[in-house]
């Protein structure tokens, strides 16, 4: 699974839906079609009913062991996996978060075996994806201060950091509940010194993030402006002359941080990126692959001008 692509929001009742609709027979089977459907239908829900049952039951185990103080830490891991690979239903998501299993995840979350660490985050992620029932109990939970002080850890432990600035965004894409908890932590200074990273894949998460919020909400835009961040991301703007997933993303960052902001750029600096910015759209605007880099260098420009 992805860890940037956003979840595709599936149900148990979705599931139930599709096997009906695509099991029906023909019209002039109308009658003997509804009451197959309505048996189809019964027998369905029964199953779908009889495996969140199951799950739920399963889920209780697994949260007895990641309490339990007498199991190992690979019977822990093994019950995160177990976990994971059932929370990616939305319906099972829920159920585990309603039978308590986030005052279990809370402690993963800071915990000191690394690799349980990453299992708990990053199902936390996946649970909040497009799912406002669970992005409500983290935050409601205060997983956001928990995950915001794991990125102070960005010269130590990459994946971490990697894992909780998805749950972040996971945790506050789309609901103004978990994006107001951000700013009250102070998110945007946790979140900067990300693009300090040597991790590529760290610093191009924080600069995705960075121009996502900036892009829904113009005071943390005005936030990360005056804290800075566009002279971060300035400094790892490159004239490349091809497709770059780094440049691309820090282009993004830029063109959405200098949206109608007031800028504080020395005259030497300005100079200098106007001067990188137009080489990146002479070298690359016959690329069809760096459509989006060109178009971005171009909003900066107008921007600044």
């Amino acid at each position: 699974m992805s860890g940037n692509s956003p979840r595709r929001a599936l149900n148990l009742q979705s599931v139930l839906k599709y096997s009906v609709e695509h099991t029906t027979n023909t019209e002039a089977d109308a009658q003997l079609s509804t009451d197959l459907d309505e048996e189809k239908s019964r027998f369905l829900e029964g199953a779908l009913n009889s495996l969140t049952v199951g799950a739920s039951n399963d889920f209780k185990t697994a949260l007895e062991i990641l309490d339990s103080l007498a199991t190992s830490v690979e019977e822990k891991k093994e019950s995160l996996d177990h976990l994971r690979s059932h929370i990616d239903d939305i319906d099972l998501a829920n159920a585990l978060a309603k039978m308590g299993g986030t005052k279990t995840l809370i402690r993963y979350v800071t915990a000191p075996q690394r690799e349980l660490q990453a299992l708990s985050i990053n199902i936390v992620a996946e649970m909040a994806q497009n799912n406002i029932f669970c992005q409500d109990i983290f935050t409601k939970d205060k997983f956001l201060p928990a995950l915001a002080r794991n990125l102070s850890e960005a010269k130590s432990n990459e994946n971490i950091v990697r894992c909780s600035i998805y749950a972040i965004s996971s945790i506050i894409r789309s609901f103004p509940p978990g994006m107001n908890e951000f700013k009250r932590i102070n998110g945007v200074k946790a979140l900067l010194p990300c693009l300090k990273s040597a991790n590529s894949d760290v610093y191009i998460k924080s600069a995705f993030l960075i121009a996502s919020l900036s892009s829904l909400d113009k005071s943390l835009r005005d936030a990360f402006v005056n804290s800075d961040a566009f002279s971060m991301l300035m400094e790892n703007v490159k004239p490349i002359d091809d497709f770059d997933v780094k440049q691309e993303t820090t282009l993004h960052a830029l063109s959405t941080l200098s949206t109608k902001t007031n800028l504080k750029l020395s005259a030497e600096k300005r100079k200098n990126l106007e001067l990188i910015l137009a080489q990146v759209i002479s070298n690359n605007k016959q690329n069809e692959d760096c459509e989006d880099i060109v178009n971005y260098a171009k909003e900066i420009l107008d921007n600044l001008n």
